[in-house]
């Protein structure tokens, strides 16, 4: 192989093919009958598995050669002192990425064929699917600030057109003129941050990026401004408080579209600021921010989750505060585990979406009979007993609970997450419930440790290097210990709402909060007034202004017995 080419170069090749054969696939046919139309779904549906065994063949590939980056071309940009390269990043991160989204992109083009499967537009929206897959590839694989801004502008635009698939639906184009207010405002926050780069360092290298942060006593003005411009961008991409409703409202979209949406191109803010972490840790205070907005969001939307009664929208604030932990872990440096949470979450929102179907008829199963509430005491003690599981997990893995605020911290919320397995499973009766749910809790606490060594050291060792070079977890001691003791607090107190806690609250108190958290804490209103004054003929007339809290509450009143019997209110 080393003969013919060399390993990194095939990897390079591999990952180059991969958003290329997408985009020929998004050529439009020559004839716009039923016979283009399933040729225009075969195509897409091969390209995206030539896509996926790219990726495969470029994953064996690399474990044979070395990191790299490749510049095959490079265009001149005149007057601005630096060029735009059109390179590919070949390194663990670009692996993991693009692995991921190829597999995602050919799980959704497969399902989307019987999804479609009749619809007189389906090779419209095929075409339309590629292409926004192949923009949102380039995006991946980019080995620099100013291509990945380019490929997640494109990628935006034909977004934009998947999620107004069915125009005869206001709310869906509402949602998605809603998005480009906050997309187009996102780019040009990149656009910024790509010109800042270019004049501070000379190149828009990820690389050249990542030396001169290393190498610079103290940062110079323009990378500072980059480093927000990037948080600002990372911030609105990612859907955070109170940017989140038209993530909400793109389940008016056809359902492939809201996969796509939710396990990938949603992550692009997240993918952003680990390819510039190296920038970031060197501007602490840029980091403390995105980590409180994101520890915000968790907050806020954790709880409003638990009030939907449409499975989609429950998926989408669940979308909405995983993305507000990923921030919290890049604000808190634990960038390692930021990807891990990406790569995870992703896979189980397209599985969650393109199943959604039957989670319905799950959540509608009667109760198992034999539930018992566990009160605060209860609670207490799978708290402790997860605590006690976290911290072996810790040590079985090799790594020190209780050095550092953020380790504190990371132990603390798996503690929590691991109790709420134990709380469930004590509310049976029986030993072997206890049991199960004991064994369970223990085997997570334990894998979740253990996937974030082998993602530290053998999946992004960049990553792990980027963080040791600005000088270790957190943004700075101070703020870093303040971020992460108002994490494990946020955790604990978020851990208590959903477990025992609600139901000490007074009745008033419940409903009053049901009805604010379940409209979203009526953020988004002011954000759909504000886009009726562009797109007011294409969404309909603007909608009146009413008393959402009233009208909520007129509607709780009208249904108690249903809130009662579903443990809304006790």
């Amino acid at each position: 192989m080393d003969g013919i080419l060399p390993p990194g170069w095939l990897t390079g090749a591999c990952l180059a093919m991969m958003p290329a054969v997408l985009l020929l696939a998004a050529l439009p046919g020559v004839k716009a009958t039923r016979g283009a139309a399933l040729a225009a779904r075969r195509r897409v549906r091969r390209a995206a598995l030539l896509a996926l065994a790219g990726a495969v063949l470029g994953d064996l590939a690399f474990g044979l050669g070395a990191r790299l980056d490749l510049v095959p071309v490079r265009l001149p940009l005149p007057g601005f002192g630096f060029d735009l390269p059109l390179s590919i990043a070949v390194n663990g991160l670009t692996m993991v990425l693009a692995t991921l989204v190829s597999f995602v992109v050919a799980v959704i083009a497969h399902y989307s064929v019987r999804y479609l499967d009749g619809d007189p537009q389906q090779a419209r929206f095929f075409r339309l699917l590629a292409f926004t897959a192949a923009g949102f590839l380039v995006a991946v694989i980019a080995g620099n600030l100013g291509l990945f801004t380019l490929a997640i502008i494109a990628t935006g635009f034909s977004l934009h057109r998947l999620l107004a698939f069915y125009g005869d639906r206001p709310k869906a184009v509402m949602a998605a003129h809603k998005k480009s207010i906050f997309s187009r405002t996102a780019d040009l926050l990149l656009a910024l941050a790509t010109l800042s780069v270019g004049q501070g360092v000379g190149s828009l290298q990820f690389d050249a990026i990542a030396r001169a942060a290393e190498r610079s006593g103290t940062l110079p003005l323009s990378l500072q401004v980059a480093a927000w411009l990037i948080v600002g961008a990372v911030i609105l991409k990612s859907a955070h408080f109170p940017f989140q409703g038209w993530l909400i409202q793109v389940m008016e979209a056809p359902t492939p579209v809201s996969a796509l949406m939710h396990a990938g191109v949603v992550y692009s803010g997240a993918i952003v600021a680990l390819r510039t972490s190296p920038l970031l840790v060197r501007e602490p205070e840029a980091l403390l921010f995105l980590g409180a907005v994101g520890l915000l969001t968790i907050m806020i939307a954790s709880l409003v989750m638990t009030t939907q009664t449409a499975v989609k929208s429950m998926l989408a604030w669940s979308t909405t505060a995983q993305l507000g932990f990923m921030s919290l872990e890049l604000g808190l440096g634990l960038f390692p585990l930021a990807l891990m949470h990406l790569v995870g979450h992703s896979l189980y929102k397209a599985h969650a979406f393109l199943s959604s179907g039957s989670v319905t008829d799950q959540l509608r199963q009667v109760p198992a009979a034999g539930k018992e509430t566990p009160g605060p005491a209860a609670w207490l003690a799978m708290v402790i007993l997860g605590l006690c599981i976290s911290v072996a997990g810790a040590w079985f893995i090799g790594e020190d609970p209780f050095v550092g605020a953020v380790p504190i911290a990371l132990v603390v919320i798996v503690a929590v997450a691991v109790s709420q397995i134990l709380f469930k499973g004590f509310q049976f009766g029986g030993m072997v419930e206890r049991a199960t749910a004991v064994a369970i809790a223990t085997g997570m606490g334990v894998l979740y440790f253990l996937l974030h060594r082998l993602f530290s050291g053998w999946f992004a060792p960049d990553l792990a290097a980027a963080l040791e070079a600005g000088g270790g977890p957190g943004p700075g001691p101070g703020l870093g210990f303040g971020l992460a003791a108002a994490a494990a607090v946020g955790f604990l107190l978020l851990g208590w709402l959903q477990g025992p806690g609600r139901a000490r609250l007074p009745e008033r108190l419940q409903v009053a909060l049901y009805i604010h958290l379940y409209n979203g804490l009526y953020v988004d209103y002011w954000v759909e007034q504000f886009s009726h004054r562009f797109w007011s003929d294409k969404v309909g007339v603007e909608p009146r202004r009413r008393n959402l809290a009233l009208e909520s509450l007129q509607s709780m009143a009208r249904n108690r017995e249903v809130l009662v019997e579903s443990g809304v209110v006790r």
